[in-house]
């Protein structure tokens, strides 16, 4: 099973008025490994970006990555369940995040609303937060 990795690079781009800016970016992307997740990485974004600087590479805790392509930006959803421990009988908060790919937080939170439909545990959504990911790569099969 793969993580999701979290990138941030930096590279120069030549403005439209001719003069170069630093500029910096956040990618996410499926990964087995640091090093697979830094090959992909380059892999991908050679073809847009030829030369850039890798400044850090993280896992992301993200439960899963909801993708709609015709959507602009990306948002953290946090979804917290209340678990009964066994033992104990207490009861256990669990939060989850996703990474949702949409144009609004309304949006977003919508989307997480549709994809926990027929959820057996009680859940809340406490926050969703716009991100400043650029794009995210799937493994392609």
């Amino acid at each position: 099973m793969s993580d999701i990795f979290t990138a941030k690079i930096k590279y120069l781009k030549q403005l439209e008025n001719g003069s170069i800016a630093s500029k910096s970016e956040v990618y996410t992307l499926n990964a087995l490994s640091f090093t697979e997740a830094e090959a992909r990485l380059t892999g991908v974004l050679s073809e847009y970006i030829p030369e850039f600087n890798l400044l850090s590479l993280s896992k992301l805790n993200v439960q899963d990555v909801v993708i709609d392509e015709a959507k602009t930006a990306f948002y953290k959803v946090k979804v917290s369940f209340i678990s009964a421990d066994p033992d104990s009988g207490k009861e256990k908060k669990i939060n989850e995040f996703y990474l949702v790919q949409s144009d609004s937080t309304e949006e977003a939170h919508e989307k997480i609303k549709v994809r926990m439909e027929g959820s057996i545990m009680d859940y809340e959504i406490p926050s969703v937060s716009k991100t400043n990911v650029v794009d995210f790569f799937p493994y392609v099969d």
